[in-house]
């Protein structure tokens, strides 16, 4: 603990990393979205059958649909046809990026919170963050201070709680 001029005590260690976990805790769903959407690209099948529902449709544009009716319906036909396999490979791919979402966003909640718990249980939750002159915060210094005990001090999980209302209306 440092101490300033107006008799301020500061564990900056504290007061950096706490933001900064709440902060990847927040960004986590962003991050696997990304991370998962860089990662899940068209398969070649896919990517073909795109290629001919152009081809298709640029194909379709040039036929007279009243002149060439028969040739224009089987067009549509095929067309049709790998619409629906690209419609169905789409939903088997939407699937898994769900699964794959779900499972390593929980996956990463799980590991901050055992971030948390560990900053919580090596350093100690009766560690202040910040101990200042008991008056500053009268009437609520004993809320802000438990459960360290500590006259004027602001605990880890007031402080927790203060950067998880602060970082959620800036982010």
């Amino acid at each position: 603990m440092e101490e300033g001029r107006n008799k301020v005590a500061v564990n900056t260690f504290l007061v950096f990393i706490i933001p900064l976990i709440i902060i990847l805790f927040k960004i986590i769903p962003k991050l696997v979205d990304w991370c998962v959407s860089k990662y899940q690209l068209l398969s070649a099948n896919e990517a073909d059958k795109i290629a001919q529902a152009v081809k298709i449709k640029e194909e379709m544009k040039s036929l007279s649909m009243v002149d060439e009716f028969a040739k224009y319906a089987k067009l549509q036909r095929r067309l049709n046809q790998i619409s629906l396999d690209l419609e169905s490979t789409a939903q088997a791919r939407q699937l898994i990026q769900v699964k794959a979402k779900t499972s390593v966003t929980m996956i990463m909640y799980g590991l901050t919170a055992i971030i948390y718990f560990a900053l919580l249980f090596f350093i100690g939750i009766r560690t202040p963050v910040f101990v200042v002159p008991k008056h500053w915060f009268f009437p609520l210094s004993v809320v802000l201070s438990y459960p360290t005990g500590v006259d004027g001090a602001i605990s880890i999980p007031v402080w927790t709680v203060t950067m998880r209302n602060v970082i959620s209306l800036l982010i």
